[in-house]
């Protein structure tokens, strides 16, 4: 079923081609052309459709295409109605702001392997930590000491890996307020669905839910750090990668500008580890 998001934004669209051929507003501004011969319209128009590929060769899943697409288009009419009438214009953004607030974007609703985790019990068992209290209760991730040292003392050109006799957990840690959240979850769905195993499962952590979890993980959940989502895969217990990595040399975790399916797919050796792990 098509989402009302959808429905609403080309209607949306839709009045700005049905008022031109209707010639319900006087569009003649529009229409005169430039010293090169390019009416304002068609400078607008040219200028979408150059966002349109830029957008899609930058889109993490349809949903985020989809809705930048959109986005960019209703700034476009917004513009090209101003030419017309600053009454209209003021109308048009009107009800584009209307929708924003009143019809929230699309969440991924596909095929997924991916197990939800709500508690922290839970995520020790599937992942196979043990998480103990200090003395002013803030929990500590006794692993992160380990993570550290077997950082520094691990083989750059590592080459061989028994994958088969490993225990991998691949954990989604996630927060609803950040738009890059929803836009990749049809990645990590579709790495599910493809990658799932005995010896490789995929979990998700609200960390909403789960606070704790972010401070043990030093995951930044502001909207604004750009570090969200954080993916991280745990090799029997143990943090092996991670994603936004953490930086040896400084020991800090960079922004990140791009989720790329291909690019994380091989970064996390997946193809391997589903090869090595699907006949247990």
């Amino acid at each position: 079923m098509i989402s009302l998001y959808y429905i609403l934004n080309f209607l949306l669209i839709s009045i700005y081609p049905i008022s031109r051929i209707f010639r319900l507003f006087n569009f003649f501004i529009l229409d005169v052309p430039d010293e090169l011969g390019t009416t304002r319209e068609n400078s607008i128009f040219y200028t979408i459709m150059a966002f349109a590929v830029i957008k899609y060769l930058r889109s993490y899943s349809t949903i985020q295409y989809l809705s930048s697409l959109f986005f960019t288009i209703k700034i476009a009419l917004i513009t090209s109605y101003l030419f017309v009438d600053a009454k209209i214009s003021l109308l048009y953004g009107g009800a584009c702001l209307a929708i924003f607030v009143l019809c929230s974007e699309p969440k991924f609703d596909g095929k997924t392997k991916i197990q939800d985790i709500e508690e922290i019990k839970e995520f020790e068992e599937l992942v196979g930590v043990k998480f103990r209290d200090n003395e002013d209760g803030d929990i500590i991730e006794e692993l992160n000491e380990r993570f550290t040292k077997k950082q520094r003392g691990k083989e750059k050109n590592k080459k061989i890996q028994n994958y088969k006799m490993t225990e991998m957990v691949f954990a989604e840690f996630y927060v609803d307020w950040a738009d890059t959240c929803n836009y990749t979850k049809e990645i990590w769905a579709n790495f599910s669905c493809k990658y799932t195993t005995n010896g490789l499962k995929f979990i998700s952590i609200n960390l909403a839910k789960i606070p704790r979890l972010a401070e043990c993980y030093r995951i930044n959940t502001s909207a604004m750090s750009r570090q969200l989502p954080t993916v991280i895969l745990f090799e029997d217990g143990e943090e092996a990668q991670r994603f936004p990595p953490i930086d040896e040399k400084t020991n800090k975790i960079p922004k990140v500008l791009k989720y790329g399916k291909k690019e994380l797919q091989s970064y996390f050796d997946l193809e391997k580890r589903y090869l090595a792990t699907r006949d247990l």
